[in-house]
């Protein structure tokens, strides 16, 4: 093949969609930290799907405009630092191939290398030794091939630069400590290696199919039950396909409905990820109703979210926050916060549910705490797409950053005001978590096995145990100062309050610490601790 046009292309992008899905939990796995977050797959996954499925029905007989289409798709859908990142990539893929309509070997070679210059720039810290390595030195061999073959056609070109994409990703662990620790790969980087592959399976008449949910699924005995009225949008009042939704759904769900009554969807699903569930369910329209229910099939317990807060007057400022638990919910209302989207570990929000929301709040400055490192980039790329209102995305890491920040807010003040005493109390807290590890692992030479309890400053686990308080007065022990006055600890739907009270008086009697507990009822995290 010497020219790439419309129909292989969407081939391509369908064959390398239906790969990174079935190798979707096993890029998961390569999680370096051991803790319930590890969804590198399953953002790069719903990223990339975001935008094939808008894309395989497009008509357009210009490659530029459909990967154009493609592109724009995969950035609103785009969740997750990985997610961003490969948006990124595709985003400089289709802007160097812009007006055509057939692309040969050359501009291929051309629209990775600048996938791979624009991905490096939407980083503000570039770290090598993941998917930023591994594309480029995918496209810069890529391009040197090209240069040194002026004849090939495009099936030798992915041939070569999938070789060099494998190789690049089994460096990585040469190239990032840690992952030589751990004794993986990059995940990032295995995804975009996926990507690769199942291109370069279709262009040899190898088409990828994706796997059936029952090769793929597991039972969910214990999760939830989750339930999401959506009224459709434009787009899919007209493309609606009940049985792409339903499989789609399958892959991690169980006990699936799907009813279509004129203009809405009702789908009500058994799983252990109700963030995955809500967010593929927002892609097609506005949330009308969202239940969640904690379901084990031995003893129903529920808790429901509760659907959106609108928020239509005219305000000089409005708040969004993101978080899970429907304690830490109700408080961050409290703290008049406009907007809840619901996520953090294991459910990133996309780029479209803040774009979604930022297009309601009638505010003309908004800012957004995403609460969690691994949304910053999806918040910050909502923000650019966003051009009549301020939106200011301020970096907390965590519940207890997003708390503070919202505690030094004040109505009557300016915006830079604002900012800098929001980031005062931001940097105010120390940040401190317990949850158990999925896996056994060595991390900074602490052995953890499979469900210790680990207590976590920050990002670095400092203690590994079978035993929650000893796990949390350890974790207490290090990020208590002398300058420490005041503690909150905000307990999860894993423990109870006699348990949190415990802590609470280990806290003020070791240490005469002022404190508050919090019934957060979030999930995976028995406690979250917030120390300023």
């Amino acid at each position: 093949m010497k020219v790439l046009d419309c129909k292989s292309f969407k081939g391509m992008i369908q064959s390398a969609a239906n790969h990174l899905e079935n190798k979707q939990d096993e890029i998961d796995k390569l999680n370096v930290f051991p803790v319930p977050d590890g969804d590198t797959g399953t953002n790069m996954k719903m990223t990339f799907v975001a935008g094939v499925n808008e894309t395989v029905n497009y008509l357009n007989d210009y490659i530029g405009d459909t990967a154009k289409h493609f592109s724009r798709n995969m950035l609103m859908g785009a969740r997750g630092n990985s997610g961003v990142i490969l948006s990124q990539i595709f985003k400089g893929f289709a802007n160097a191939l812009s007006g055509l309509q057939k692309a040969n070997v050359n501009d291929i070679a051309d629209a990775f290398l600048n996938g791979s210059r624009i991905a490096y720039k939407a980083v503000m810290r570039p770290v090598e030794g993941t998917i930023l390595t591994v594309v480029r030195e995918m496209a810069d061999y890529g391009k040197y091939y090209v240069d040194q073959n002026p004849k090939c056609t495009i099936e030798q070109y992915f041939e070569h630069i999938l070789k060099m994409a494998q190789e690049s990703l089994e460096r990585t662990p040469e190239i990032l400590p840690i992952l030589k620790e751990v004794g993986v790969v990059d995940s990032g980087g295995a995804g975009f290696v996926a990507i690769i592959e199942g291109m370069n399976l279709y262009l040899q008449d190898k088409p990828v199919k994706l796997l059936s949910a029952e090769e793929t699924s597991q039972v969910v005995d214990k999760g939830y039950c989750v339930e999401v009225l959506v009224s459709l949008n434009d787009l899919y009042k007209r493309e609606f396909s009940k049985e792409r939704l339903t499989r789609s759904l399958g892959r991690t769900c169980n006990d699936i409905s799907v009813i279509k009554n004129n203009n809405e969807v009702v789908i009500h699903v058994h799983t252990s990820a109700p963030g995955d569930i809500i967010n593929t369910a927002h892609r097609f329209g506005d949330l009308e109703k969202v239940k969640v229910e904690k379901y084990n099939s031995e003893n129903m317990e529920c808790f429901t979210y509760g659907e959106d807060k609108k928020a239509n007057e005219y305000k000089k400022y409005a708040i969004i926050s993101v978080c899970n638990g429907d304690g830490i919910k109700k408080l961050f209302e409290s703290l008049n916060v406009d907007y809840i989207i619901h996520g953090g570990q294991t459910m990133n929000p996309a780029t479209e549910d803040f774009v979604n929301i930022l297009n309601k709040l009638n505010a003309e400055n908004v800012f957004i705490l995403p609460n969690n490192a691994n949304i910053f980039l999806a918040a910050n790329q909502a923000k650019d797409i966003i051009d009549d209102k301020n939106v200011i995305v301020l970096e907390t890491r965590s519940i207890p950053q997003g708390i503070s920040a919202c505690i030094n807010f004040n109505y009557e003040l300016d915006v830079e005001e604002n900012i800098k005493n929001m980031n005062i109390g931001i940097s105010s807290i120390k940040t401190g978590s317990v949850t158990q590890a999925i896996k056994d692992t060595t991390y900074n030479s602490l052995i953890i096995k499979k469900d210790n309890y680990m207590g976590i400053n920050e990002k670095e686990v400092l203690v590994a145990t079978d035993d929650l308080l000893e796990a949390t007065y350890a974790l207490l022990d290090n990020i208590i100062d002398e300058d420490c006055g005041y503690i909150t600890i905000i307990y999860g739907s894993q423990t109870d309050e006699v348990t949190a009270k415990k802590v609470l008086e280990y806290a003020e009697e070791k240490y005469d610490l002022e404190g508050q507990l919090v019934n957060g009822k979030q999930d995976l995290y028995p406690f979250i601790l917030g120390v300023e």
